[in-house]
């Protein structure tokens, strides 16, 4: 009995023993069991979904310029290049033309519509007057709606800008100004305020028509 005893005893302790060694368990902290998402640094705002591109120029294919039309690959605003030239001292006139074989429908009309694109200029307190034009007609003066640049180059800093020009605001050329919904000519002049100064360097990319917002 005393064996018995003993051996019970014993198992009683160890029994004990392996109680008091279990591992507690304890509620977790986050009682909803949520955690936040993680941050997406991808994300990429969808894209306008009224946005038309007219050109984005990255080919020399239409475009007409003072002297040879030169695809510059670095630098530019959108894409693989843009359309690069300057206007050297001794000369005050620059222009640069695109013409297309398809016409382009905007799909917008003169009271929401927009033209927009980059322009790119050294020092526009040297630009005396000009015009931008979009046209129907396949050249200018027909079916033409028009910007002054003299007023736009007050805005201008040296560098690339961001011109965006309200349809509603355009002065309109033969029969009511362009079709919008046949865009195949666009044209940008502009000279300077004497043929003394230093190099002007210009640059036109990423033309394209959207929505007003």
């Amino acid at each position: 009995m005393k064996f018995i005893k003993t051996t019970m005893v014993c198992s009683i302790l160890i029994i004990g023993l392996i109680a008091g060694c279990k591992k507690e368990k304890y509620t977790s902290r986050d009682i909803a069991g949520l955690k936040p998402p993680p941050v997406d640094t991808t994300t990429v705002p969808p894209p306008d979904p009224s946005l038309v591109v007219f050109d984005n120029t990255d080919k020399a294919d239409g475009w007409q310029t003072v002297g040879s039309v030169n695809i510059t690959t670095t630098g530019q605003k959108e894409g693989a290049g843009y359309i690069k030239n300057s206007i050297a001292n001794g000369s005050d006139f620059m222009q640069f033309i695109k013409d297309t074989s398809t016409p382009v429908d905007t799909k917008l009309t003169e009271a929401n519509g927009q033209f927009r694109f980059w322009f790119f200029i050294s020092d526009p307190t040297i630009i005396k007057d000009g015009s931008i034009e979009i046209t129907s007609s396949g050249k200018s003066d027909d079916h033409e709606s028009a910007w002054d640049v003299a007023p736009l180059a007050a805005t201008l800093k040296s560098g690339w800008n961001d011109v965006v020009l309200d349809f509603s605001k355009s002065i309109k050329t033969g029969d009511g100004g362009a079709d919008y919904s046949a865009i195949n000519h666009f044209r940008i002049f502009f000279s300077t305020t004497s043929k003394d100064h230093p190099e002007l360097v210009t640059g036109i990319d990423y033309l394209r028509f959207r929505a007003k917002k």
